[in-house]
């Protein structure tokens, strides 16, 4: 995916592979070099928009280095297709892991297998004041068997969005973007578009099935909203726990198809801008969507003249209002040449003055309370919508025990619903019984 945009699935076997990691989970001090002496740390960071990378680059690594004169750091650049190898081959060749940015629905895996490192001890000796600056829910997130592996520097924040101009020409009210599952049905049927031929020039929803991930995340948004999830409980890495073809997965999963082939108000493939750099939302090929902060500064940049057309919305209501909001997070490997360093590392990437200069050129939703109430770019009331689903807990992700390959196995099975060419409720019952096994192998590998 783009910055903070929807994974793409990486390989399987990162799933499944087993390590020798250098020392043990919850060890702070695993390989930890004698205090002053030259370190080189190996930081994986993920792919940036162009204004954050040079943040990045000639601010924020030069600062760390000067700061600590002992210390330098190699960047390894990825995206998140390849990050899984990355690691994979990492930790197989005890290549050193000493600071990853990675998803909070990684950790639970990779901490299963004793690859990143409990940072509670350091918590607690040098950052019990600074952790309260940050919403409690979203470092949460990645706790693994009661220990902290990671903590949040970015929040992926998604609710619905809307054209304005679009709801006023149609008479809706520019100011009241849908709030349940059936306005959301009122609001598209009346914004879509059609041409003669009845195909959809003008998405009044625009969902988007066009791959096993994208579907997966579309089945999962109403899922949750529907008042279920694909393991219940959240934390549980028990395959019996595996429930998402349950009576609450196949309503939303034919809530899904309706839109489609019922009230046909989105295409089953997404819609394309004709205009490069815009979204479909942006280009007005679309009417509402469920989409991040990033669209705020995606108009910005392209055009910010029209900014007063895009409107924030509410993750919907079914029996609860929520939405995906996901932290990236660093994590330090047990594979890493210095603990201590790596550490200094990520209290360095997570200050505020560091995470303000990181999110504010794309407009990116800080997990830190601080930032959210005082950085300028944080000033915008769009923006401050978008930290109202932290702010009042209608943010979730998905479960740790549940990420890839197994969102390629269910995606695959929305996507077969979607087209067709199986019924909801076998094609729910044929995803669980696929994911029930890889959950199983993984537990039997690990």
């Amino acid at each position: 995916r783009a910055f903070l945009r929807r994974p793409a699935t990486p390989s399987a076997v990162a799933l499944v592979a087993a390590s020798h990691p250098a020392a043990p989970a919850g060890q702070t001090g695993a390989a930890s070099a004698p205090a002053g002496a030259p370190t080189e740390l190996r930081f994986i960071k993920l792919a940036m928009i162009e204004q954050v990378a040079t943040y990045f680059e000639e601010t924020a690594i030069p600062g760390f280095e000067e700061a600590n004169p002992n210390l330098t750091v190699t960047v390894d650049m990825s995206d998140w297709g390849h990050l899984g190898e990355k690691l994979l081959t990492s930790f197989a060749g005890n290549l050193p892991v000493d600071l990853v940015e990675t998803g909070s629905d990684w950790v639970g895996p990779y901490a299963r297998r004793k690859q990143f490192l409990a940072i509670d001890d350091f918590i607690s000796a040098d950052y019990q004041d600074e952790i309260k600056d940050f919403y409690p829910d979203m470092v949460a997130i990645s706790l693994f068997e009661d220990k902290l592996m990671g903590l949040p520097y970015v929040l992926d924040i998604r609710t619905m969005l809307y054209r304005k101009d679009h709801f006023a020409e149609v008479g809706l009210d520019p100011e009241t973007p849908p709030d349940t599952w059936d306005d959301l049905v009122e609001f598209g049927s009346k914004l879509v578009q059609t041409d003669a031929d009845g195909n959809i020039t003008r998405a009044g929803y625009l969902m988007d099935a066009s791959d096993p991930g994208s579907a997966w995340f579309e089945f999962w948004y109403l899922l949750i909203q529907n008042g279920s999830n694909f393991v219940v409980p959240w934390g549980s890495w028990d395959p019996n726990d595996i429930v998402f073809n349950g009576p609450e997965g196949a309503e939303a999963l034919q809530f899904l198809y309706d839109l489609v082939h019922k009230y046909k108000i989105s295409p089953l493939t997404g819609m394309s801008a004709k205009t490069p750099n815009l979204s479909a939302l942006a280009d007005g090929v679309a009417s509402m969507d469920n989409n991040g902060s990033w669209e705020v500064g995606n108009w910005k940049l392209y055009q910010a003249d029209k900014l007063d057309l895009l409107g924030v919305g509410v993750p919907l209501m079914k029996k609860e209002r929520l939405q995906y909001v996901c932290p990236n997070v660093y994590a330090i490997g047990t594979n890493t040449r210095n603990a201590d360093a790596a550490w200094q590392l990520m209290k360095y990437m997570e200050s505020k003055e560091i995470m303000t200069g990181m999110s504010a050129p794309n407009n990116d939703s800080p997990p830190r309370m601080s930032i959210a109430a005082e950085a300028e770019y944080m000033k915008d009331p769009m923006l401050t919508k978008f930290q109202e689903l932290p702010a009042k807990g209608w943010g979730t992700t998905t479960p740790q025990a549940l990420d890839s390959p197994t969102m390629g196995i269910i995606g695959n099975y929305v996507q077969a619903a979607l087209r067709d060419e199986m019924g909801i409720q076998q094609a729910l019952d044929a995803a669980h019984d696929e994911v029930k096994k890889k959950v199983e192998e993984f537990l039997a590998a690990g």
